[in-house]
Formats: C-alpha cells, structure tokens, sequence
C-alpha cells in the first residue's frame, strides 16, 4: 500500500473506482501513521506518539514494523482517521513558484483501485460519488486537526524544546535501528518556561496533548507484546 500514489485527477482518474476494506487490513500495512491534534489522546493509549522529522513535522504514531508485529493485532487498538480515508489521502507538492500546497492524492493499489472494482469515484459530470466525496471531506477535516498540531510543533521547535531520538531494538545479539529519526518533547525544559507560556499553551490545550505524547513514549514495548 501506499506506494502507487497518484495526485486525484478527474481526467485521469475518470472511470476508476475503489473497493472499501476492512481498516485492520489497512492499518497493518502502515507503520507510521498521522494523526489529528484530536487524536493524539486516543493514539496514545496503544502507540508511541512522536512528532515527525523533516521540515514539516507534526505528530504521528508508531504503530508496528510488519503485519505481524503491530498494534492492530489488537482489536482495541483506536483506528486513526488516517485509516479510515484509505485510499485517499493528503500529500504536499511544490507548484511551480516552489509554494507548497496540500492536495488531495490517490493509492492507485490494484489490488483495491481500478475499472472493476465496487465504489465510482467520479460520476458522469465529473463530480465525485458519495462514498467517495466522504472520505475525501473525511480527508480534509483531517488535514485541518494536523494542522494545528503542525502549529504546536512549530512552537515546540521555536522554544527549542524538541529532543532527536532513534528507536533501536536488539534482534540476535545484533543492534538494528527500526525509526532512524523523530523528535520528543523536553519535559524538563518545558516545565522551565515562563508561567505565561504555559498559562497560554494549558488555556489552548496543548498540555494535554504534550503530556498524551509524553506518556504515550513508555508504549514502545507494546508494539513487541501483540504479535
């Protein structure tokens, strides 16, 4: 999954459709997965919650290496939004001015997209089926909660209270690293602000979501245990 990824185009994409899937089948096959600001709590009652590298960091979790090892072996393990719009989703491209804009993309997987699959994306006049037009608001809603937990972020990065981490594991006598970068917050630090700032971030309710993912970081094991 996820790796014939396609911007939604209704010329091209004029004639497909797509098969709905159990959200278990989804979710095993993603080891990394999105999250709203709005989830975080509920993500990180089964999953590590940890914020992104690159320059567009936001939260996400960690939810297994293989089908085999992986939360959603558990069937109380929360279902992320992110799983439930398959197969769209968002993605973020350059334009030709070099501005990044968020767009709305296709899995084009054969195994679940295609002329003879279930569900019609566009109708006869272009506009997009009702299945379909859901996810795709489903989406949407989506990118706005991550949004916001992007402007969290970001405020993190500007009190420089983000730490780089790695997640090894020993398989054999062997050490191998299973997430190469992300970041964590700096519970210390945090708590070393001036009492405005947390006043401010408690009043916007980010200490709840500071504190989720900082809880959230003791579930690493449990990714190992529901196998």
């Amino acid at each position: 999954m996820y790796k014939n990824i396609e911007v939604l185009d209704k010329k091209k994409h004029n004639g497909i459709k797509f098969d709905e899937i159990s959200f278990d089948v989804v979710a095993k096959n993603i080891g990394v997965v999105p999250v709203g600001v709005d989830e975080i709590l509920d993500m990180s009652c089964s999953a590590p919650v940890f914020i992104s590298a690159g320059d567009n960091k936001e939260f996400i979790a960690f939810t297994g290496i293989s089908k085999e090892v992986n939360i959603y072996n558990n069937n109380t393990a929360y279902i992320a939004n992110f799983v439930k719009t398959y197969p769209f989703f968002n993605i973020i491209i350059k334009d030709t001015d070099e501005n990044l804009n968020t767009v709305i993309a296709i899995d084009t997987n054969a195994e679940y997209v295609g002329k003879n699959k279930k569900n019609t994306i566009l109708n006869k006049k272009s506009e997009l089926e009702e299945l379909a037009n859901q996810k795709i608001e489903q989406v949407r809603a989506l990118n706005n909660k991550r949004e916001i937990s992007r402007i969290i972020v970001k405020e993190l990065e500007k009190k420089d209270l983000l730490v780089k981490k790695d997640f090894r594991v020993n398989v054999n006598g062997d050490e191998k690293i299973i997430l190469e970068e992300f970041y964590v917050i700096n519970r210390d630090e945090l708590l070393k602000l001036d009492d405005a700032t947390l006043a401010l971030w408690a009043k916007k309710g980010w200490m709840s979501v500071i504190d989720a993912h900082t809880k959230s970081l003791n579930n690493f094991q449990k990714i190992f245990q529901t196998k």
